[in-house]
């Protein structure tokens, strides 16, 4: 498992959003398009598609490194629908993956198990490639082992922290997010919802990432511009 630091991940994804500007000739503004990011820097490709859920599972995309494919899950096109930005999150966190923790070079050979498979295959939203035999083995009990198995290591938290601030370090880039928080009262729901609206995303990854940024700070449900700030008030009332 590789490690990266915040401060590597979100230096990756600013050398990966310069290479998207010199592309598209302009200044990047928000919302930035993740579909044409995600296709001409990181060379992915999309597909809608049916993903098998087990009881009680909710995947919201997976990637299917060999083919270069992020797979946005067609059960769960409602849900997508009833929140704004969220297939957006999962483009991104998906492309996190790829940039992060696939090892791209050993794309072309053959997995260990593997027969032949695309209508065998299902796809897990992971960034380790045993999950595409899961369709194959779920219906033997050793394969149901090793789908216990291979969740519980899909799960690693420090993967999921990785591929969330990169996915929020491309929606919303730092510089770009910096320059137009600090343009409204960050105090007041309604501003941060129509920041959310501005970069196309959901209001949990804005106060997620503006917190990543010591731009907001959330104390017992009220919301603070800084930690700072929080602090300072507490104090004189005090």
């Amino acid at each position: 498992m590789r490690f990266y630091r915040n401060q590597h991940i979100e230096e990756l994804a600013e050398q990966r959003l310069f290479q998207f500007e010199q592309l598209v000739g302009t200044p990047l503004t928000p919302p930035i398009s993740i579909e044409r990011f995600t296709e001409q820097v990181l060379g992915l490709d999309f597909l809608w598609d049916a993903i098998e859920e087990l009881p009680g599972e909710t995947i919201l995309g997976a990637l299917k490194a060999k083919d270069r494919l992020i797979i946005l899950n067609e059960r769960r096109r409602p849900l997508f629908d009833e929140k704004p930005g969220l297939v957006r999150t999962t483009i991104g966190h998906e492309g996190g993956h790829w940039d992060l923790f696939i090892d791209q070079a050993t794309l072309q050979h053959p997995p260990l198990l593997a027969s032949d498979p695309d209508d065998t295959f299902v796809l897990r939203s992971s960034g380790i490639g045993e999950v595409e035999v899961i369709k194959v083995l779920i219906f033997f009990p050793e394969g149901q082992d090793l789908l216990r198995e291979i969740r519980s290591r899909s799960d690693d938290p420090h993967e999921a922290r990785a591929v969330n601030r990169y996915a929020a370090a491309v929606l919303m880039p730092r510089r770009l997010l910096c320059e137009h928080a600090l343009r409204i009262d960050r105090t007041q729901w309604p501003n941060l919802y129509g920041l959310a609206d501005q970069f196309n995303v959901t209001i949990s990854a804005l106060t997620v990432r503006l917190q990543q940024l010591g731009l907001l700070y959330v104390k017992d449900g009220k919301l603070f511009e800084s930690q700072d700030q929080a602090l300072g008030q507490m104090t004189f009332q005090f």
